[in-house]
């Protein structure tokens, strides 16, 4: 077909289904209940144009070297059926839509600055399905619609708006999310990875249709001063991309939210505030999580072996019962009032810590190193702090130690360093001091089993 002009006409029940009007333009024209239909629309001009009940479900936009340029710029999309699409590389910058079908089109490579591809959750948006790849979606606004199995790899979405969407399945890798409003949103299992996420802050994310967690990736991402607030990231997959591609997690703030089952093995998280937040389940395995914040949460199950680092890390009322920290590096940890009964702590590093009022009933402590630490009214009834595997003969190193008021009822401290320890009013009932070092020691009113010889 011929190059045809359109400009400023009212077009009204036209059928160009199948037709061939690539080139053709409808500049200003106005299209009601026309149907384009797996029509060919390369290269069109539809600047300005006004779209109502239009059906242009599989035609093909995509602009090619005879007609380089498809302008849908200043559009206005009322009911317009655009599902199954090309749109690659066409111009849809600022175009304005009411109840528009994306669902399955192609826009890799499109220009949608500043588009508006908003509605409410009882009309939404249709972009189920759509592709987005390496798109600029720029100031975009995307309020209300439907994100399920969408592709956004390597799209612009800066300054975008995305709020009560449904995204379930939604591919966001390598995308840049910078200045992005996220908030009121459903997530399900989407994909984060290699995306810049830092100085976002996300609000009220919930998973969809009442499951427990949220079950996305951000591996790889980069997610400095992220912050969320009443937000659902349980079962989150934080870990390294790769070995050249960390996960960034300075000066994140995840308080107060849901983290079970949340993977954060080997990432570095230095200072990262999870205040109050449930991190039931979570892992942390071989993490560095050196000042970081945990103070109250619920860590439930969590686990943290492989030499976790969590020197100077706040977890004070912590309940981490039973919970195997073998070999973490805990020193000046602050875990005032924690819980710690049962926990496996062999050969952990706890020199400075401070362990006021920590209960440490079965405690497995050997070779454990407590220099300096502060344990006054602390509970180490039954704990063990004997020599354990290493290679020497002595037990834990409690040399310094305040444990003024503390008990430790049944505790093991055979061959234990306690030199100049402040053991003053501390109960040592039935606990094992063979080989014990108390040189310098302070034993002020120190109960000490009956065996003993100092």
């Amino acid at each position: 077909m011929a190059v045809l002009d359109f400009s400023e006409q009212d077009l009204v029940g036209n059928n160009f289904d199948g037709d061939n009007l690539n080139g053709s333009t409808f500049f200003k024209a106005t299209l009601t209940d026309v149907s384009f239909v797996g029509t060919l629309l390369r290269g069109t001009n539809f600047e300005e144009t006004s779209w109502l009940n239009v059906n242009a479900s599989n035609a093909n936009f995509r602009p090619n070297t005879n007609f380089p340029t498809t302008n849908l710029f200043k559009a206005t999309l009322e009911n317009v059926n655009l599902s199954g699409a090309n749109l690659r590389e066409a111009n849809l910058s600022e175009i304005s839509t009411n109840g528009i079908d994306l669902s399955n089109a192609k826009l890799q490579d499109a220009n949608l600055f500043k588009a508006e591809l908003s509605g409410e959750q009882e009309n939404r948006p249709n972009l189920t399905g759509a592709n987005f790849s390496r798109a600029n979606l720029t100031e975009a606004n995307l309020k209300a619609a439907d994100l399920t199995d969408a592709i956004f790899t390597d799209a612009n979405l800066q300054g975008a708006s995305f709020e009560a969407n449904i995204i379930v399945n939604t591919n966001f890798t390598g995308v840049d999310f910078t200045g992005v409003s996220f908030t009121d949103n459903n997530l399900n299992n989407s994909i984060f990875d290699k995306a810049n996420l830092s100085g976002v802050q996300w609000t009220d994310t919930l998973p969809v249709g009442g499951q427990t967690s949220t079950n996305s990736s951000f591996r790889g991402a980069d997610l400095t001063n992220f912050s969320a607030e009443d937000v659902n990231l349980g079962g989150a997959d934080f870990r390294d991309f790769d070995a050249n591609t960390k996960t960034i997690l300075d000066g994140i703030s995840l308080a107060d939210s849901v983290l079970n089952g949340a993977n954060f093995t080997d990432v570095s998280a230095e200072g990262i505030f999870l205040e109050n937040a449930d991190l039931t389940d979570a892992i942390f395995n071989g993490a560095d999580l050196s000042n970081a914040n945990l103070n109250n949460a619920i860590l439930t199950g969590a686990s943290f072996t492989g030499g976790v680092e969590l020197d100077n890390a706040f977890l004070e009322g912590v309940d981490l019962g039973g919970v195997d920290l073998t070999g973490a590096d805990l020193t000046g940890a602050k875990l005032k009032g924690a819980n710690l009964a049962g926990a496996d702590l062999t050969g952990v590093n706890l020199s400075g810590a401070d362990l006021t009022e920590v209960n440490l009933t079965g405690a497995q402590l050997d070779d454990a190193n407590l220099q300096d630490a502060i344990l006054e009214k602390a509970n180490l009834t039954n704990a063990i702090l004997s020599d354990g595997e290493d290679p020497d003969t002595i037990g834990a190193d409690l040399s310094g130690i305040s444990f003024v008021d503390g008990i430790a009822v049944n505790g093991d401290f055979m061959n234990a360093l306690l030199i100049d320890a402040n053991l003053s009013k501390a109960d040592f009932t039935g606990a094992n001091l063979n080989g014990a070092d108390l040189t310098g020691a302070n034993l002020t009113d120190t109960i000490l089993p009956g065996n003993t010889i100092i």
